[in-house]
């Protein structure tokens, strides 16, 4: 956030992009060598919405690089503490993503001028998460709770509630996701599997954005 946009309008700004790309790209690596340059390839395929998790060594420090050079729109994942949100915004991060949901965590990157985007497993868990003021709740993990099945469970009684599923969705399975209700998806292990190459990642990551763009808005 700039010191001309307001909290609101950031965020703001942020949920549209959001909405308008589809994907989320998680990245949770553990050698911090490749970080940057692994971001980089999934950039060039296509995939410009990433997730950077604080367990990744060096995730902040990538954030701020790729946030100064405006290429892509750059956040956090597991983002478990007002500290952590802190930490987030002044690494230039515009989203903060959680596997849970902390109403605390959520009004701090209000604050901040970040998106919130709690994780929540079962339907109680989703609505006190929106009602926190969350614009849209990771559904975490999407696979294990039922994948596409499970989505569109819960859209029957909560229809209104914008819900991104993580940890399930691939490029084979993204229109099963969004016929399901999903507004956007986590991807991750397919374009980062063990021993990957930036070959792999930048094909990967462009075989996903082939995926989301036959998908009809």
């Amino acid at each position: 956030m700039t010191s001309t946009t307001s909290p609101s309008a950031a965020i703001d700004a942020t949920h549209t992009r959001v909405l308008q790309d589809r994907v989320i790209l998680c990245l949770r690596l553990s050698d911090p060598a490749v970080v940057l340059d692994a971001c980089r390839a999934a950039i060039r395929g296509g995939l410009e919405i990433l997730e950077l998790t604080l367990t990744t060594p060096g995730a902040l420090e990538v954030m701020a690089q790729l946030a100064a050079e405006n290429a892509a729109v750059v956040g956090a994942g597991t983002v478990l503490s007002v500290q952590d949100v802190e930490r987030v915004a002044e690494a230039g991060g515009r989203f903060a993503m959680s596997p849970v949901f902390d109403a605390g965590v959520v009004a701090a990157a209000h604050e901040h001028g970040l998106l919130a985007v709690p994780g929540a497993a079962t339907p109680g868990e989703i609505l006190a998460a929106y009602r926190s003021g969350a614009r849209m709740v990771k559904v975490f993990p999407a696979a294990a709770l039922g994948g596409p099945l499970f989505l569109k469970a819960v859209r029957g009684p909560l229809p209104n509630i914008p819900l991104v599923p993580t940890s399930g969705p691939t490029a084979d399975t993204l229109a099963e996701y969004f016929a399901a209700g999903a507004c956007a998806v986590g991807i991750g292990g397919e374009v980062f599997p063990p021993g990957f190459t930036l070959e792999h990642v930048e094909q990967a990551a462009r075989r996903v954005r082939q995926a989301v763009e036959a998908i009809p808005l």
